[in-house]
């Protein structure tokens, strides 16, 4: 039986065009150094998450800072701290801290 058969779900393939994959790697490094919070997060979970923010950003029509922020902020606070930020009462200073790291790179 294979996994798509037995309901398994996989990671999709990071496709991207050369200037995504820059806005990757530009985001990642300054997540990684504005966020000592993710310091034990692997560089790959990393770049994934970054990406998947991407992509669904890419998916919709409101790509102001402020949108974008949210979108980093729920990426990383559920798919890699299982809600750490928002268990805290986080949520707002550290979509502020996405969006400062936005308006800094793009």
């Amino acid at each position: 039986m294979t996994q798509a058969t037995a309901g398994a779900t996989t990671a999709p393939k990071m496709e991207m065009s050369p200037e995504r994959a820059k806005q990757v790697i530009t985001m990642t490094k300054s997540i990684r150094a504005h966020f000592p919070e993710l310091a034990d997060v692997s560089d790959a979970q990393l770049i994934y998450s970054t990406w998947r923010a991407f992509k669904r950003i890419d998916q919709t029509n409101d790509s102001d800072y402020s949108t974008m922020a949210n979108v980093f902020f729920h990426e990383i606070d559920r798919h890699l701290l299982k809600y750490k930020f928002s268990k805290a009462g986080q949520g707002e200073a550290i979509s502020q801290r996405f969006f400062a790291i936005l308006t800094e790179i793009l």
